[in-house]
């Protein structure tokens, strides 16, 4: 049986205030990469419809599951370093970026990566330059637009309280898909 880091990769230590994260596509990428889960490979999902690239890194939490969309949990992060896709982050939960992507719910858990100077001294998303909010918000609110068929609206931002018990739901839903020790589907 081959290798998949999304089942093997334990969930934090200190979950659910931190969590690990797979990043999938890094800060100024274009394309849109994706977690194979039956493979456990990244795999190039699509080219990008909007000229835009991620303002931030992003990407999935293992052993996590997201039953609205069928799906591992949403996570993005700042990072003062670049990363590639591949990378586990230690992601310092503040809060959650709160989604309708197409008629099912598409919420992001939205941290720091932990122990990075820059962001040490940040312990809530009200701590984040409002800028860097807008930006975030803008490039999801967006992100689908040339997409035919599709639409993204944002729903607002929920605080860490809110992340940290959504995020919960979600290691409960993946031992009910996957069972306590993961699986290879």
């Amino acid at each position: 049986m081959s290798s998949n880091i999304f089942h093997e990769l334990p969930i934090h230590d200190k979950s659910p205030e931190n969590a690990y994260m797979i990043v999938e596509n890094p800060r100024g990428y274009h394309g849109k990469i994706e977690f194979n889960k039956k493979f456990g490979v990244l795999m190039l999902d699509r080219a990008t419809y909007a000229p835009m690239p991620y303002p931030i890194e992003y990407g999935l939490i293992p052993r996590s599951w997201n039953k609205h969309d069928d799906d591992p949990m949403d996570i993005m992060c700042l990072s003062s370093q670049h990363t590639y896709p591949g990378v586990v982050l230690d992601v310092r939960i503040l809060g959650m970026l709160k989604m309708d992507d197409s008629g099912e719910i598409d919420h992001k858990i939205f941290g720091v990566v932990s122990d990075d100077p820059l962001y040490n001294d940040i312990d809530n998303l009200s701590q984040i330059d409002k800028h860097k909010i807008k930006e975030i918000e803008f490039y999801f609110g967006n992100y689908k637009e040339l997409m035919k068929d599709k639409y993204v609206k944002v729903l607002g931002w929920g605080d860490k309280n809110e992340a940290v018990e959504f995020l919960e739901e979600t290691f409960e839903e993946y031992k009910r898909k996957f069972g306590d020790k993961g699986g290879d589907n």
